[in-house]
């Protein structure tokens, strides 16, 4: 009786444009890979036979947002060397000379049309001193505000930090010496539609890309729910549109297809995962001034 030897990295089965660039030279070629782990991948190419086995590679594996929860498309570069050459599957199986968690972040692709959030520095740093009038006509339906964030489990292959230490909002407001912390790293999404299709205007929530605000998790639904903006300025209604995970109004589950008025710090969660704080314009602004500290 015999066994199999254990892998020394749990493989998975996962589908990723994936780029082989040839040491030394300039030949490259695409693909896409069938199983990816930390230590390895086996690349399906149409052009697997011009490669051999030893060959010394950078590997480019580009992760969707779908699957990082962010806004572009990343890609992860590190060296490989081709370890196997298999005809009957039309691929290549590559050897990954560090850890792949350790690969270096190269590349973003931003998507189409897409409004993309902010840090709440930049926020901070750009509008706190304008006056509350102009504000409120500059953004008049309002913000969602980013409770909290996922923390990071450095064991998980696929999960990548949404903070980004190096942002300059997040640089800039700090040497003007506003408030510290992670709050400065808070995503902020203003509420408006991408194209005028209602009146009075709805605002959709969801996972996919034909949606005013998308919101990359795979607890939200593809069309989760949509915000109801009032043409009176008497602020936003949130309604759900019958999502797979549930839509909760401070903690309460609310019932679909029903409109529920919402008030300035309200707290809303896009299934188990994904929590914002609703703020009309005005409070917004109210709240970026109670954030600034005087400078030194």
């Amino acid at each position: 009786m015999t066994t199999r030897d254990k892998r020394k990295h749990v493989r998975i089965k996962q589908f990723f444009k994936a780029k082989l660039s040839k040491a030394e030279t300039s030949h490259s070629i695409e693909g896409q890979t069938e199983n990816v782990s930390q230590g390895g991948a086996f690349i399906k190419t149409k052009d697997w036979h011009s490669l051999k086995p030893n060959d010394k590679t950078t590997i480019t594996v580009f992760l969707p947002p779908i699957f990082t929860g962010q806004d572009a498309t990343i890609g992860l570069q590190g060296s490989a060397v081709i370890n196997r050459i298999d005809d009957e599957n039309e691929g290549v199986a590559v050897e990954f000379l560090q850890n792949f968690k350790q690969f270096e972040r190269i590349e973003e692709m931003e998507i189409p049309g897409k409004i993309r959030y902010k840090h709440l520095a930049h926020y901070l740093s750009s509008f706190a001193s304008m006056p509350s009038t102009t504000f409120a006509e500059n953004y008049p339906d309002g913000f969602l505000v980013e409770k909290t964030q996922k923390s990071l489990d450095k064991d998980v292959i696929f999960q990548f930090s949404t903070k980004s230490i190096e942002d300059p909002d997040v640089l800039e407001a700090q040497k003007q010496g506003m408030v510290l912390g992670d709050v400065l790293e808070a995503r902020v999404i203003e509420i408006k539609e991408r194209k005028e299709r209602t009146s009075p205007p709805n605002v959709t929530i969801g996972r996919a890309a034909q949606n005013d605000i998308i919101l990359y998790n795979k607890m939200v639904s593809k069309a989760h729910a949509y915000l109801e903006i009032s043409e009176t300025g008497e602020g936003s209604c949130l309604v759900d549109v019958e999502s797979k995970n549930g839509t909760f109004l401070n903690g309460s589950e609310i019932l679909s297809n029903q409109s529920y008025q919402l008030k300035d710090g309200d707290e809303i969660s896009f299934g188990p995962e994904t929590t914002v704080v609703y703020f009309s314009s005005r409070t917004f602004h109210e709240f970026l001034n109670q954030l600034k500290m005087p400078s030194a």
